[in-house]
């Protein structure tokens, strides 16, 4: 979440282009050796077993250039399977697989570009098509309705969600109209198979399905929330005003503040309560936000429940109306070099440190997680043992497409829904450069080679291919894979944002779970730390004036 993590993005279905591993930034050029290609870079990485197939390193390119930063091992077993939830709001028609049953005599089908048509003749037997759902699911735990958008002419079909493999029920859940159909899909906690089927009637009859999209069910919230984390405190308590008219203007209903502790206490506690009362009385709350990797570590635990027992002096000691509304956690320990080593302990520890920080505050807390953490068996046995601990969560779908926003967030607000926890969904607005990832497979000669230690191995990067040697590794380039940052970030693209903060509040209120969004780095001309740009106070003449960051 924060800018001092980066962004962890797990890569879906991403174009995979070719290029070339030669133009490459050298951070650390080494010395050539009796006319050996130099090591342009090296890292240490986990590895969880010997001579692992692949090694992907990532990095960013900047001026055309490739600079190399992290380095990851993939695990040559295979994940678990599982499916992906239909995404909302969006036209299903190319995601779902049309089967014929009664046949070819009585049914035609045909695809076009504005859709699929369906030919009836005349018959008493059950004919029709089924729309398979393949390797997605409907939304889980979600209110929601089928919408089939089209024209149509003679008798109406018939429309019903069935068990996968199951047989429409007489009469059929829905008719078309002229125009289409709503089916109602009662909520269900399961992922199991659900197939779409369309009945023909008894006569003829023929319908052009221009759509068919889920939409959110009756819902019995109609606001729209949305908050943003704060990062630079100082500024912002200085000027309690400024931040209020923003805030106000941004339609914000709650701000997460990260906060500057000294010698034991909050720093600026008199303007933080007073920024605390003015947000407060326009509707819109305010917390305390904490987060560092090492806090899974013993360390870091420590330091960190310093400063909660800090905020919660600070709690304490002031009047009910400058309290803060609640403390969140943005703890990240997939960012930490040895936790490939044992994903299930730093997990394990993760829950530790959020049950921890919860006692130590008095009451549950607010939690940050990634999307994909309820994938792992051990991140989600993780927010089960932490569960009593939080209040509500915040998950990270950072995605601009408004369907594939929705298919990553359904995972936390079906658990949520089960578990009656709140969920906030956020995405990102603050600037990122274009992310590479670059695969290396093993080979006899190659750009990279691999030395195996104890339990880690160091990776190097060449300026040019190099034969393996002993104990070393070689590794070729296979493929380079880009992420456009436009996919990940609204980039401080204020029309798209406002759209999509529009839409996402509409379609992610089908979830019973759902808490209003977060927009990181919201005001993007804060050069990412998310609120207006605040001009200081002029420095009095005996004190020291800080650099100006923009010269």
């Amino acid at each position: 979440m924060s800018r001092r993590y980066g962004l962890q993005i797990l890569l879906i279905a991403l174009t995979m282009v070719p290029s070339h591993a030669a133009n490459i930034s050298a951070e650390a050029p080494g010395e050539m050796k009796h006319g050996e290609p130099s090591a342009l870079w090296s890292r240490s990485v986990a590895v969880r077993g010997p001579s692992p197939s692949r090694v992907t390193i990532q990095g960013t390119e900047i001026d055309g250039r490739f600079v190399p930063q992290t380095v990851s091992v993939p695990d040559d077993k295979s994940d678990k399977t599982s499916t992906a939830p239909l995404p909302l709001g969006t036209n299903l028609l190319d995601q779902l697989e049309p089967q014929l049953f009664g046949g070819e005599e009585r049914v035609q089908i045909m695809r076009s570009k504005v859709g699929l048509t369906i030919h009836c003749g005349e018959g008493i037997a059950p004919a029709g098509i089924v729309l398979k759902t393949g390797a997605s699911h409907f939304p889980r735990a979600a209110r929601l309705r089928l919408v089939a958008a089209g024209a149509g002419s003679g008798e109406p079909l018939g429309l019903s969600i069935v068990e996968g493999g199951g047989d429409a029920p007489a009469p059929p859940q829905a008719l078309t109209g002229s125009d289409g159909v709503s089916l109602k899909i009662p909520p269900s906690p399961a992922d199991d198979p659900r197939d779409l089927v369309v009945n023909c009637p008894p006569g003829q009859a023929s319908f052009r399905l221009n759509s068919l999209s889920l939409e959110p069910g009756p819902t019995t919230s109609q606001t729209s929330r949305t908050g943003t984390w704060l990062w630079n405190a100082k500024a912002w308590l200085a000027q309690p005003v400024q931040i209020e008219e923003w805030a106000v203007s941004a339609r914000l209903d709650r701000v997460f503040l990260q906060l500057k502790i000294d010698d034991g206490g909050v720093t600026g506690g008199t303007a933080l309560a007073d920024l605390v009362g003015r947000l407060a009385r326009r509707g819109i709350s305010v917390h305390a936000v904490e987060g560092d990797p090492a806090m899974v570590t013993a360390d870091g635990l420590s330091h960190a429940l310093r400063r909660v027992a800090a905020i919660r002096r600070y709690q304490l000691a002031g009047p009910p109306a400058g309290r803060l509304a609640g403390l969140q956690f943005d703890i990240e320990p997939y960012l930490l070099a040895d936790f490939a080593l044992d994903p299930v302990s730093f997990w394990s520890r993760w829950a530790e440190a959020i049950q921890a920080l919860s006692s130590a505050w008095g009451e549950p807390v607010s939690i940050v997680v990634p999307f994909w953490m309820l994938d792992a068996d051990a991140g989600a046995a993780a927010i089960a043992a932490a569960r009593p601990a939080i209040s509500d969560l915040t998950v990270m779908a950072y995605r601009t497409e408004i369907g594939e926003v929705t298919s990553l967030s359904e995972p936390w607000l079906a658990w949520g829904a089960l578990n009656d926890v709140p969920v906030r969904v956020a995405i990102e607005n603050g600037p990122l450069d274009i992310e590479v990832h670059r695969t290396f497979v093993r080979a006899k000669t190659g750009s990279v080679l691999l030395r195996m230690g104890d339990r880690t191995a160091t990776v190097s990067l060449f300026s040019e291919p190099v034969a393996a040697r002993g104990a070393a590794l070689a590794y070729a380039f296979q493929r380079e894979t880009r992420v456009n940052p436009a996919r990940i970030s609204f980039m401080n693209n204020v029309d798209k944002l406002a759209v999509a903060r529009a839409e996402l509040s509409r379609l992610l209120a089908a979830w019973p779970s759902f808490d209003g969004l977060m927009i990181h780095a919201l005001d993007e001309t804060d050069r990412g730390l998310g609120g207006p740009r605040i001009p200081m106070p002029e420095a009095r003449v005996d004190e020291p004036q800080a650099p100006n960051p923009d010269l």
